[in-house]
């Protein structure tokens, strides 16, 4: 009798630890097809213009590339640089290079690299926590490619050869 017992006992405890793996199983392919979702749409992510205007970033139209920079990255200046003198092949393509440093510092990365004013070519602003919440810790360039239905082609964290970009545009 206290044989059934304890074969019953191990039984339940068995089936508890399979059911339990099985639940948190499931629940890690849950979160990590939410995250797959999250990373291949348009990042919720709100910028501010030089003019003082905020856009989200999740509502931009048309094949895309965000390139998140600091003015003073030696990587950053060189991938800058690079799409410059590569602008005509992102002539199908809007730009929006986004940092967390104050607008004045952008506006003159822009001027330096012969970007300002460039039709396709924007400039933005946003805060660190931002782009740890949309990004997670990234390397300085990192750069993203959308279609225009919002979905993320390629994904550069740090500095890239622009041939390699070239190849997804």
């Amino acid at each position: 009798m206290k044989l059934n017992k304890l074969r019953l006992h191990l039984n339940t405890v068995f089936l508890f630890i399979i059911i339990q793996s099985c639940t948190s199983s499931g629940n890690k392919d849950n979160t990590h097809s939410n995250s797959t979702t999250v990373q291949n749409d348009l990042p919720q992510l709100v910028v501010t213009k030089p003019d003082g205007s905020q856009l989200n970033v999740r509502e931009l139209t048309g094949k895309t590339v965000l390139i998140l920079f600091q003015p003073d990255c030696d990587h950053c200046q060189r991938e800058a640089q690079a799409i410059q003198e590569n602008i005509s092949a992102f002539n199908s393509y809007t730009l929006y290079f986004i940092t967390t440093t104050p607008h004045q510092e952008i506006e003159t990365f822009a001027r330096e690299y012969k970007l300002a004013g460039l039709p396709n070519v924007h400039f933005c602003q946003t805060t660190s926590q931002s782009i740890l919440d949309n990004f997670g810790p990234i390397d300085a360039p990192s750069l993203y490619i959308f279609s225009s239905d919002k979905k993320l082609i390629k994904a550069f964290n740090g500095e890239t050869q622009i041939n390699e970009i070239l190849r997804y545009i």
